[in-house]
């Protein structure tokens, strides 16, 4: 039996297998994709960031000042919200990161209301 016969064996499939599946294992507990993954996410929260910032100068900032009680309705909340997630996206995109994988789908109203806070805090 040679190497070719070896490796189309149950046996040599699951060696190969194996194999792989360490060298994944490395690969993914190595400081190299540890680094890489920290970076990404914290560029996706940048670009929430910035969408917050964005959609707070240009949208909600306006409807606040054309207003005695200075208060959004809670549709225009629900499309503030919209907004940032979308100018969010748009930021994350020109610099090369999906925001919705990295911080994750559905936290990211969560995100956006801590931002809010932290908005208005300041």
């Amino acid at each position: 039996m040679n190497v070719v016969e070896s490796l189309g064996s149950g046996l040599g499939l699951t060696l190969v297998t194996a194999l792989l599946g360490s060298i994944w294992t490395a690969f993914r507990s190595s400081e190299f994709y540890s680094r890489a993954r920290n970076q990404r996410y914290g560029e996706a929260l940048e670009a929430l960031e910035a969408g917050v910032e964005l959609t707070y100068r240009t949208y909600v900032q306006s409807i606040k000042e054309s207003r005695e009680d200075g208060k959004l309705t809670k549709e225009e909340m629900r499309l503030a919200r919209r907004r940032a997630r979308e100018a969010a996206i748009e930021f994350g995109r020109t610099r090369g990161v999906d925001v919705l994988r990295e911080l994750g789908a559905e936290y990211i109203d969560l995100i956006i209301a801590k931002q809010v806070k932290n908005l208005k805090n300041t």
